[in-house]
């Protein structure tokens, strides 16, 4: 007798449940509010990575890109010609020195990953409060801020990636109206390939939504042909804008570019010759397709991949708090529910990303998770929103309306607990304005911030006219930048003395 009034209660718990989430299916409506919200909130961020921002030069790749954005020679591999033409257009504004402009692009790019997250969550939740912790979430996160203050490519590629999704998700609501978004959408995929080659991982997960939305019977077949064939228009031309952009680089022949600099000298490493190395196209496929990385590429088999995934899952509390991750884990399965094809391209996304990440294994492969926080995020600021508007709905009930200021509780519990373990070394670095609780010196160190700018100095005093600097390579283009950018002392030739690939030696080539 007691299981049979009990399994009516449950029954009854279930179907409240179930109509719960149903009502969270129903399509959201993004205005102008939250427009204005996503643009406050990547202010605040901007404000709070500006205040932390390295001041001046920094060492290694983050110096290399401060000198080439102004001698506009190619990056190492895979090259990054949209990012040197947007770090060149920034320095031109007259602020600090030319080296803190370029660092700039990373926090203004930060800023608008950040607001285009809480805009993403919003496509999944009605809840602002839920979406605006996804997208702090993300800003708090320790890698995203330690690589939005310095020169680096990390957070314009996830600008880039974020704002790809949201014009992908924007014209998923309707199709035939807003194509102009869809070719947009695959413009900025094709020269976002300038910026960093993750941006291509999103790539999959696009086709695949495209496919979903202009799949036979919904879509008439002629608007199909008319929307994929403008989809591959601007991808099309994005790509062809940055290869364009990447060979008139590279056919300048800069004396301050990678080619120049580290892999004609060192050619024999690679088992190159200087006939390899005589044409732009030749030396822009050898940088393009990472010649050098090659043997970072898959270097292991399913063993590898299984603990390189270990090693990815142990990281993630590094970067968000335990309460954080839950939530992503309960928006993406809401997601799969209430939105189905937003669900699963935030899951295919993730997937896609992880597959060329765990098997890439380069010195600095905590940088190479960066993009798969974004979805992270955007599932978070999700999951917060469930239990918020699940929260809303109980408490806005008829008969409850008197306890609605109780949802004040878990909107502050929820804050409390995505950023509270994090708030404290924050708050410490914005009063320091430094990245104080970033432990990785390699490119800035924190304990004298004037060290780099001291050290090329020092590197260039007495050097005479026309000399060639065989240097490591955090410290070479530190000099280069202080010598061809601020001292104008293009007659000094840089190379880099050990680079990657080698045994840690000197190149026969470059004796």
């Amino acid at each position: 007798m007691q299981q049979e009034q009990t399994r009516p209660c449950l029954l009854e718990v279930s179907s409240r449940c179930g109509r719960a989430v149903a009502c969270l299916a129903s399509a959201m409506t993004i205005g102008r509010a939250d427009y204005a919200l996503a643009t406050a909130l990547g202010a605040m961020a901007l404000i709070a990575f500006g205040r932390t921002l390295a001041p001046d030069i920094l060492y290694g790749d983050s110096a290399e890109f401060q000198a080439l954005a102004y001698t506009l020679g190619m990056t190492h591999s895979t090259g990054y010609p949209t990012y040197l033409l947007l770090a060149r257009v920034l320095g031109f504004i007259p602020l600090g020195s030319p080296a803190w402009r370029v660092s700039l692009l990373s926090a203004l790019s930060a800023a608008v990953a950040v607001g285009a997250v809480y805009l993403l969550a919003r496509h999944l939740t009605r809840s602002r409060v839920g979406a605006l912790l996804g997208g702090v979430a993300l800003a708090l996160s320790h890698t995203f801020w330690s690589q939005a203050i310095i020169a680096e490519v990390y957070t314009p590629a996830m600008a880039f990636l974020a704002v790809i999704i949201l014009l992908l998700w924007r014209w998923r609501q309707a199709p035939e109206r807003r194509s102009g978004v869809l070719l947009a959408a695959g413009l900025l995929a094709g020269i976002g390939l300038g910026v960093h080659a993750s941006v291509a991982l999103i790539l999959p997960s696009a086709a695949l939504l495209v496919a979903w939305v202009l799949r036979p019977g919904p879509v008439a077949g002629c608007v199909r042909r008319r929307l994929l064939a403008l989809g591959a228009l601007g991808l099309a031309v994005g790509t062809g804008l940055f290869v364009l952009n990447f060979y008139l680089m590279e056919l300048r022949d800069s004396p301050t570019g990678f080619s120049r600099v580290v892999m004609y000298p060192s050619r024999s490493i690679w088992g190159l010759t200087a006939r390899d190395m005589d044409s732009p196209l030749e030396r822009m496929l050898l940088i393009a397709l990472g010649r050098q990385w090659r043997s970072a590429m898959f270097p292991g088999g399913w063993s590898f991949l299984q603990e390189a995934l270990k090693r990815y899952l142990a990281h993630l509390p590094a970067e968000f708090p335990p309460a954080t991750l839950l939530l992503a884990l309960v928006g993406m399965a809401a997601a799969l529910v209430t939105a189905p094809e937003l669900g699963a391209f935030l899951l295919v996304s993730l997937i896609t990303m992880l597959a060329f990440i765990l098997n890439y294994e380069p010195p600095d492969k905590v940088l190479f998770y960066l993009p798969t926080y974004l979805p992270i995020a955007v599932a978070a600021g999700g999951g917060a929103g469930v239990i918020l508007e699940l929260a809303y709905r109980g408490l806005s009930a008829p008969g409850r309306r008197a306890w609605l200021a109780l949802y004040l509780v878990p909107a502050l519990l929820l804050g409390v607990w995505v950023a509270g373990p994090l708030a404290s070394s924050r708050w410490q670095a914005l009063r320091a304005g430094a990245g104080t609780f970033v432990g990785e010196s390699y490119p800035y160190p924190l304990r004298d911030l004037a060290e780099p700018r001291r050290v090329a100095a020092q590197r260039l005093q007495g050097i005479p006219q026309g000399a060639i600097l065989v240097l490591d390579w955090r410290t070479l283009y530190a000099a280069c930048y202080l010598a061809h950018v601020e001292q104008g002392r293009t007659d000094l030739r840089f190379i880099e003395a050990t680079p990657y690939g080698g045994s840690g030696g000197l190149a026969q080539s470059l004796i």
